[in-house]
């Protein structure tokens, strides 16, 4: 008897298949997680009800149901165009995204919207052909994107479909930003980042690579020769603690230490590593020390470990399990007072203070207070601190900056992704908080929109139809709202 091309609803989630622990750890470039096969794509997206409740977890809104419903009656093609819509990089989304869709989702086991994504951008070499996007006749009007990170080239291909000329400018040899000098190899493969960036540029956008704005080109002949300007610039100035012993060997910050890594460059660690700080960016740093070579590591993080970034969610909790099984050590409620170095000025340790928590949940997030009245102190030889970092605006001169409203840490925008410079857009790491791709893909998409009113370009939105008739549905039933967003048919 024939298999069907469906599959009767089944609760259970389909396990997604990792790479064994002692082999992965070992390999910067072996990915972890593997791809599902058409079965289990299909199968696992059956269990989609379709109720849209997901759509409130993503920035973007995406219509998850849409393409996953599609996924689940084999029109992978379908599925694709969908996606296509908001997001020009669905297999980059669908493996590093934070998936907050999956933490709104009503299954205990919650559809594996991530990785559905992941297999459709697998399914195509090439996106072109399938989402067969119309560009718009050339309109003379040129944009600069300065950085080319998720939110630029979000930016830049939707206006490039428009007829709008889109030139970015990346300081880094590389393109893609963060995601190609910040996410190790492990997570998000060279071959994948590079299919996608292709994508991009085979769709008409023109690139400068190791063309420092500020440097090597000046922000005010940019700003005097387009239109436009969109500001997709990240987040790049480390956060540094200033411990004493911060100027000995084998101290890194994790910005430096993972771009050094990804970009192929020797690293030089020791055996025995600590990692600085409690999110993401400390566990790629801890697993990619014990890729290149450490045989300890430690995390140690000043809050406990309910506290730490993005916690409670289904990502930190699968991140944290990564970690765990490839055997990295967690130190939480830890001050460090001094990264100690021996007389040739080589890190031999850390001194160390152990962390009460003083507060209410009444008060909001506990407060960490060091209790001074002992001192601990952990033999390592590197140290990497992930302890944040900040915009950088230093290519900015003193008239534009003057006129950069903030807001907080983050450069300030209207609804239109517009800054208080005029002309001037930005979105990604620079200007919101949740610091994310996916962020970073919902504003490049609202500066698109944005910069077509700018330029009094007429554009018709669409409804995300199958989105809204389960919206309707899921109004009348729970008195839950469902917001679907519009899109832009191309």
């Amino acid at each position: 008897m024939p298999k069907p091309s469906y599959y009767m609803l089944n609760f259970k989630r389909v396990p997604i298949k990792h790479e064994k622990p002692e082999e992965r750890k070992k390999d910067f470039y072996k990915v972890v997680t593997l791809g599902y096969t058409k079965e289990e794509a299909m199968k696992e997206a059956s269990r989609c009800l379709g109720c849209g409740l997901c759509i409130q977890g993503c920035p973007a809104r995406l219509d998850i149901p849409g393409y996953v419903q599609a996924i689940a009656r084999g029109d992978f093609a379908e599925s694709l165009k969908i996606i296509m819509r908001d997001l020009p990089f669905p297999q980059i989304c669908g493996n590093i995204c934070t998936h907050r869709c999956e933490d709104n989702c009503v299954y205990k086991e919650p559809v594996a919207i991530r990785h559905l994504k992941r297999f459709v951008g697998e399914q195509f070499k090439d996106y072109a052909p399938v989402v067969n996007h119309q560009k718009r006749k050339p309109t003379g009007k040129k944009v600069a994107i300065i950085g080319s990170g998720p939110a630029g080239l979000t930016a830049a291909y939707y206006l490039t479909q428009f007829g709008i000329e889109c030139t970015v400018y990346e300081a880094a040899p590389v393109p893609m930003g963060e995601l190609n000098l910040g996410i190790p190899k492990y997570r998000l493969s060279k071959e994948v980042i590079e299919k996608e960036f292709n994508f991009i540029k085979n769709a008409g956008v023109k690139f400068y690579f190791n063309k420092k704005v500020g440097k090597d080109v000046s922000f005010e002949e940019i700003y005097n020769n387009y239109d436009a300007i969109f500001l997709g610039i990240g987040n790049m100035k480390p956060n540094l603690t200033g411990t004493p012993g911060s100027d000995g060997k084998y101290f890194y910050h994790a910005l430096e230490f993972l771009k050094l890594a990804n970009l192929g460059e020797k690293v030089e660690i020791g055996k025995k590593v600590a990692i600085i700080g409690g999110g993401f960016t400390a566990m790629d740093s801890a697993r990619t020390a014990m890729r290149l070579g450490a045989e300890k590591v430690y995390v140690l993080y000043r809050r406990r470990a309910e506290d730490r970034p993005s916690y409670p969610s289904t990502n930190a909790e699968e991140e944290m399990e990564e970690t765990v099984e490839e055997g990295i050590e967690f130190m939480w409620k830890v001050t460090p007072i001094e990264y100690v170095k021996d007389s040739n000025g080589y890190i031999k340790g850390i001194r160390y203070w152990k962390n009460d928590m003083v507060g209410s949940a009444k008060e909001g997030r506990l407060k960490p207070v060091p209790i001074k009245d002992y001192e601990f102190f952990l033999e390592v030889d590197t140290v990497i601190e992930a302890t944040g970092q900040n915009v950088d605006l230093s290519f900015l001169p003193p008239q534009f900056l003057e006129k950069l409203k903030m807001n907080r840490n983050e450069i300030w925008v209207d609804k239109n992704m517009m800054t208080s410079i005029p002309k001037v857009f930005a979105g990604g790491d620079a200007v919101n908080e949740t610091k994310d791709f996916i962020s970073a893909v919902a504003d490049g998409y609202r500066a698109f929109k944005g910069i077509l009113r700018y330029f009094n370009i007429e554009f018709k939105e669409e409804e995300k139809v199958e989105c809204n008739e389960m919206a309707n549905i899921m109004k009348e039933s729970v008195n839950k709202d469902v917001i679907c967003d519009t899109y832009i048919k191309l």
